[in-house]
């Protein structure tokens, strides 16, 4: 059970920084009627948590 810490922690921090990400960048296209922040959004938090994830696997090693 030890060994599965890490990669649930990693699997949160890149779920939980890729739908901040989403919501900031639907907030963001709401307010400027600009649907790109959408996508902008969605892939920085995908490559924020996607890193974040990283680091942590790799401390965990």
């Amino acid at each position: 059970m030890k060994a599965v810490a890490p990669v649930l922690a990693a699997g949160g921090t890149f779920a939980a920084a890729t739908l901040a990400g989403l919501l900031a960048g639907i907030w963001l296209g709401e307010r400027t009627r600009a649907p790109i922040f959408v996508a902008a959004g969605l892939f920085a938090g995908l490559a924020l948590g996607g890193y974040s994830a990283y680091r942590l696997m790799l401390r965990s090693l």
